[in-house]
Protein backbone atom coordinates (compact mmCIF):
# COMPACT_ATOMS: atom_id res chain seq x y z
CA UNK A 1 0.00 0.00 0.00
CA UNK A 2 2.86 2.40 0.77
CA UNK A 3 4.42 1.65 -2.62
CA UNK A 4 1.19 2.68 -4.36
CA UNK A 5 1.06 6.01 -2.57
CA UNK A 6 4.72 6.70 -3.38
CA UNK A 7 4.28 5.98 -7.04
CA UNK A 8 1.25 8.31 -7.25
CA UNK A 9 3.17 11.10 -5.51
CA UNK A 10 5.91 11.11 -8.12
CA UNK A 11 3.68 10.75 -11.18
CA UNK A 12 4.50 13.23 -14.03
CA UNK A 13 1.16 15.04 -13.58
CA UNK A 14 1.78 15.86 -9.94
CA UNK A 15 5.38 16.95 -10.58
CA UNK A 16 4.22 19.22 -13.40
CA UNK A 17 1.66 20.85 -11.10
CA UNK A 18 4.34 21.46 -8.49
CA UNK A 19 6.66 23.07 -11.03
CA UNK A 20 3.85 25.30 -12.29
CA UNK A 21 2.99 26.38 -8.72
CA UNK A 22 6.64 27.25 -7.99
CA UNK A 23 6.89 29.19 -11.25
CA UNK A 24 3.79 31.21 -10.35
CA UNK A 25 5.19 32.09 -6.93
CA UNK A 26 8.48 33.19 -8.48
CA UNK A 27 6.61 35.33 -10.98
CA UNK A 28 4.62 37.03 -8.17
CA UNK A 29 7.84 37.83 -6.31
CA UNK A 30 9.34 39.35 -9.44
CA UNK A 31 6.25 41.58 -9.85
CA UNK A 32 6.38 43.05 -6.31
CA UNK A 33 6.93 46.89 -6.05
CA UNK A 34 6.11 49.80 -8.38
CA UNK A 35 6.99 50.15 -12.00
CA UNK A 36 8.60 53.35 -13.29
CA UNK A 37 5.30 54.48 -14.80
CA UNK A 38 3.50 53.95 -11.51
CA UNK A 39 6.13 55.96 -9.63
CA UNK A 40 5.81 58.83 -12.12
CA UNK A 41 2.01 58.83 -11.71
CA UNK A 42 2.31 58.87 -7.91
CA UNK A 43 4.82 61.75 -7.97
CA UNK A 44 2.59 63.72 -10.34
CA UNK A 45 -0.44 63.19 -8.07
CA UNK A 46 1.53 64.36 -5.02
CA UNK A 47 2.65 67.46 -6.93
CA UNK A 48 -0.90 68.29 -8.01
CA UNK A 49 -2.29 67.84 -4.51
CA UNK A 50 0.52 69.96 -3.04
CA UNK A 51 -0.11 72.78 -5.51
CA UNK A 52 -3.75 72.82 -4.38
CA UNK A 53 -3.29 72.28 -0.64
CA UNK A 54 -0.36 74.61 0.12
CA UNK A 55 -2.01 77.82 -1.20
CA UNK A 56 -5.17 76.94 0.69
CA UNK A 57 -3.17 76.45 3.88
CA UNK A 58 -1.37 79.78 3.43
CA UNK A 59 -4.69 81.54 2.82
CA UNK A 60 -6.13 80.06 6.02
CA UNK A 61 -3.04 81.13 7.99
CA UNK A 62 -3.24 84.70 6.66
CA UNK A 63 -6.97 84.79 7.45
CA UNK A 64 -6.22 83.80 11.04
CA UNK A 65 -3.70 86.66 11.30
CA UNK A 66 -6.26 89.06 9.87
CA UNK A 67 -8.75 88.22 12.63
CA UNK A 68 -6.45 89.88 15.16
CA UNK A 69 -6.62 93.11 13.16
CA UNK A 70 -10.38 92.80 12.76
CA UNK A 71 -10.82 92.55 16.52
CA UNK A 72 -8.68 95.64 17.13
CA UNK A 73 -10.42 97.72 14.44
CA UNK A 74 -13.84 96.68 15.72
CA UNK A 75 -12.91 97.59 19.31
CA UNK A 76 -11.63 101.02 18.21
CA UNK A 77 -14.82 101.74 16.27
CA UNK A 78 -16.97 100.70 19.23
CA UNK A 79 -14.83 102.80 21.58
CA UNK A 80 -15.19 105.86 19.34
CA UNK A 81 -18.94 105.29 19.18
CA UNK A 82 -19.20 105.14 22.98
CA UNK A 83 -16.98 108.21 23.41
CA UNK A 84 -19.01 110.28 20.92
CA UNK A 85 -22.26 109.17 22.53
CA UNK A 86 -21.08 110.34 25.95
CA UNK A 87 -19.16 113.51 25.07
CA UNK A 88 -20.68 114.57 21.76
CA UNK A 89 -17.33 114.63 19.92
CA UNK A 90 -15.04 112.03 18.39
CA UNK A 91 -11.93 110.91 20.29
CA UNK A 92 -8.68 112.31 18.96
CA UNK A 93 -6.12 110.40 21.03
CA UNK A 94 -5.54 106.91 22.33
CA UNK A 95 -5.70 108.34 25.84
CA UNK A 96 -9.28 109.40 25.20
CA UNK A 97 -10.11 106.01 23.70
CA UNK A 98 -8.51 104.14 26.60
CA UNK A 99 -11.59 104.85 28.68
CA UNK A 100 -13.48 102.37 26.50
CA UNK A 101 -10.82 100.21 24.86
CA UNK A 102 -7.31 99.32 26.07
CA UNK A 103 -4.70 97.69 23.87
CA UNK A 104 -1.27 96.12 24.11
CA UNK A 105 1.29 96.78 21.40
CA UNK A 106 4.54 95.35 20.11
CA UNK A 107 7.22 97.95 20.91
CA UNK A 108 10.27 96.14 19.51
CA UNK A 109 12.67 98.56 17.84
CA UNK A 110 12.72 96.70 14.51
CA UNK A 111 9.03 95.76 14.35
CA UNK A 112 8.39 97.90 11.25
CA UNK A 113 10.88 95.85 9.23
CA UNK A 114 10.67 92.38 10.79
CA UNK A 115 7.01 92.32 11.84
CA UNK A 116 6.09 89.20 13.78
CA UNK A 117 9.71 88.03 13.98
CA UNK A 118 10.64 91.09 16.05
CA UNK A 119 7.73 90.58 18.44
CA UNK A 120 8.71 86.98 19.20
CA UNK A 121 12.04 87.93 20.75
CA UNK A 122 13.75 84.90 22.28
CA UNK A 123 15.50 87.07 24.89
CA UNK A 124 13.39 86.82 28.10
CA UNK A 125 14.81 90.14 29.32
CA UNK A 126 13.76 92.05 26.20
CA UNK A 127 10.60 94.16 26.45
CA UNK A 128 8.70 93.79 23.19
CA UNK A 129 5.09 94.22 24.42
CA UNK A 130 3.68 97.28 26.18
CA UNK A 131 0.45 99.27 26.68
CA UNK A 132 -0.81 101.66 24.00
CA UNK A 133 -0.81 105.28 25.15
CA UNK A 134 -0.81 108.67 23.48
CA UNK A 135 2.79 109.24 24.43
CA UNK A 136 5.11 111.93 23.13
CA UNK A 137 3.67 113.72 20.10
CA UNK A 138 0.40 111.83 20.58
CA UNK A 139 0.97 109.23 17.84
CA UNK A 140 -2.18 107.74 16.39
CA UNK A 141 -0.80 104.37 15.46
CA UNK A 142 0.63 101.24 17.10
CA UNK A 143 1.75 97.74 16.13
CA UNK A 144 -0.42 94.79 17.12
CA UNK A 145 1.10 92.43 19.68
CA UNK A 146 1.81 89.89 16.95
CA UNK A 147 3.66 92.52 14.91
CA UNK A 148 1.65 91.56 11.85
CA UNK A 149 -0.37 94.79 11.67
CA UNK A 150 0.22 98.52 11.99
CA UNK A 151 -3.00 100.03 13.39
CA UNK A 152 -3.79 103.74 13.03
CA UNK A 153 -6.79 106.08 13.19
CA UNK A 154 -7.70 109.60 12.12
CA UNK A 155 -10.57 112.06 12.22
CA UNK A 156 -11.53 112.49 8.58
CA UNK A 157 -14.52 113.68 6.59
CA UNK A 158 -15.57 117.30 6.91
CA UNK A 159 -16.50 119.68 9.72
CA UNK A 160 -20.17 119.13 8.95
CA UNK A 161 -19.78 115.36 8.75
CA UNK A 162 -16.70 114.16 10.64
CA UNK A 163 -15.62 110.53 10.42
CA UNK A 164 -13.67 108.33 12.79
CA UNK A 165 -11.54 106.15 10.52
CA UNK A 166 -9.38 103.17 11.47
CA UNK A 167 -6.86 101.30 9.33
CA UNK A 168 -4.91 98.11 10.07
CA UNK A 169 -2.28 97.50 7.39
CA UNK A 170 -0.23 94.28 7.18
CA UNK A 171 3.25 94.88 8.55
CA UNK A 172 6.73 93.45 8.22
CA UNK A 173 8.51 91.69 5.37
CA UNK A 174 7.09 89.87 3.44
CA UNK A 175 3.66 90.06 5.10
CA UNK A 176 3.22 93.77 4.34
CA UNK A 177 2.83 92.85 0.67
CA UNK A 178 1.09 89.47 1.10
CA UNK A 179 -1.33 90.18 3.97
CA UNK A 180 -4.84 91.60 3.81
CA UNK A 181 -5.73 94.90 5.47
CA UNK A 182 -8.74 95.74 7.64
CA UNK A 183 -10.46 99.15 7.79
CA UNK A 184 -13.17 100.60 9.97
CA UNK A 185 -15.26 103.74 10.06
CA UNK A 186 -17.82 105.49 12.28
CA UNK A 187 -20.10 108.26 11.02
CA UNK A 188 -21.78 110.02 13.98
CA UNK A 189 -24.07 112.10 11.73
CA UNK A 190 -25.57 109.07 10.02
CA UNK A 191 -25.06 106.87 13.11
CA UNK A 192 -23.46 104.18 10.95
CA UNK A 193 -20.31 102.15 11.44
CA UNK A 194 -18.44 99.64 9.33
CA UNK A 195 -15.59 97.16 9.61
CA UNK A 196 -14.26 95.94 6.27
CA UNK A 197 -11.87 93.03 5.69
CA UNK A 198 -9.93 92.93 2.45
CA UNK A 199 -9.85 89.50 0.83
CA UNK A 200 -6.89 87.26 0.03
CA UNK A 201 -7.18 87.99 -3.70
CA UNK A 202 -4.10 89.40 -5.40
CA UNK A 203 -5.66 92.83 -5.95
CA UNK A 204 -6.78 93.08 -2.32
CA UNK A 205 -3.43 92.24 -0.71
CA UNK A 206 -0.95 94.78 0.62
CA UNK A 207 -1.18 98.32 1.93
CA UNK A 208 -4.52 100.17 1.82
CA UNK A 209 -5.91 103.60 2.72
CA UNK A 210 -8.79 104.75 4.94
CA UNK A 211 -12.35 104.11 3.80
CA UNK A 212 -15.44 106.23 4.31
CA UNK A 213 -18.82 105.15 5.60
Amino acid sequence: MSKTIKSKFFTPLIRFNKIRTISSLMQLKEEEGFTLVELIVVVMMIGILSSIAIPQFMTAADKAKQKEATGIVSALVKGATAYQTEYGVLPETFDELSEYAKFQACIATNVAQDGGKACRDSDPNATVIGPVTGGEGDPKNFYATSGNYNVSFQIGGSEAQPLFQVLANPNGSPYSANGSAVTGCYNPVLATSQVYEYTAKIGDKGQKTYRTC
